[in-house]
C-alpha cells in the first residue's frame, strides 16, 4: 500500500508497532515485523519515502550500550526514492521533508530524537537515517542521562559484551561506534 497523507499513515504506523517490539537480531519474527512496519509514503508524483516505525528494545541488555538509559526507543527510519516500488531510485536525504515526517510521529518529542545517519553498506545507497526516540521502562519518552557508553548510570556489576570477550570494534565494522567509544 503505498500512503499519500501522514494523518492516516502515522496512527496505523503506530498501532503495527505496538504488537511486538524489534530487538534487533535477524531471525523470522523479526524480519516480519519489519516488513509489517515498512510503509511507502508518496510526497508528490515524483518522490517517495520508504518509513519503518518500530518499538526497540535491548541495546543495553545486550551488551551494547553500557547506558541503561538507551535501553528502549521508538524508531523511524526514513529514506527517499524516485520511481516504481519494483526499481527505485534512491534519492539524496531531504532534511526538510524528514523533519515534516519526524514530526508527524513524535510531535512535541521530535526535539528528543537522537539522529544517525547510514551505517551498513546497503543504508549508505539508500541514503537512510534513523530517528530514535528513547523512552523509559513505561515507553514514557526521555531524553538519556549521559552519553551511550558512559558508566555513570551503570547497574552495580553489570558488564558489556566487549568487556567479557574482549571484542572491539573496527573501523570497517563500526565506524561510528568506534569514533564514539574511544
Amino acid at each position: 500500500m503505498i500512503w499519500t497523507d501522514l494523518g492516516s499513515l502515522v496512527p496505523f504506523a503506530i498501532l503495527r508497532a505496538h504488537r511486538q517490539t524489534y530487538d534487533g537480531t535477524v531471525n523470522d519474527r523479526n524480519m516480519r515485523l519489519m516488513s509489517r512496519c515498512r510503509h511507502v509514503f508518496a510526497i508528490n508524483s515524483v518522490t517517495s519515502a520508504t518509513l519503518i516505525y518500530t518499538r526497540d528494545v535491548g541495546h543495553h541488555t545486550s551488551g551494547w550500550w553500557k547506558n541503561p538509559d538507551y535501553e528502549r526507543c521508538r524508531h523511524l527510519s526514513i529514506a527517499f526514492f524516485a520511481g516504481a516500488l519494483s526499481a527505485p531510485l534512491p534519492l539524496p536525504f531531504n532534511r526538510k521533508e524528514a523533519q515534516r515526517i519526524a514530526e508527524a510521529f513524535f510531535r512535541e518529542d521530535t526535539r528528543k530524537c537522537w539522529i544517525e545517519p547510514p551505517y551498513s553498506p546497503e543504508g549508505k545507497r539508500a541514503d537512510v537515517h534513523h530517528y530514535r526516540l528513547f523512552c523509559d521502562p513505561s515507553w514514557t519518552p526521555m531524553i538519556p542521562r549521559g552519553e551511550v557508553y558512559s558508566r555513570e548510570q551503570m547497574p552495580f556489576g553489570w558488564k558489556s559484551f566487549s568487556e567479557i570477550h574482549g571484542w572491539s570494534p573496527t573501523e570497517e565494522n563500526a565506524p561510528w561506534l568506534k569514533a564514539v567509544s574511544e
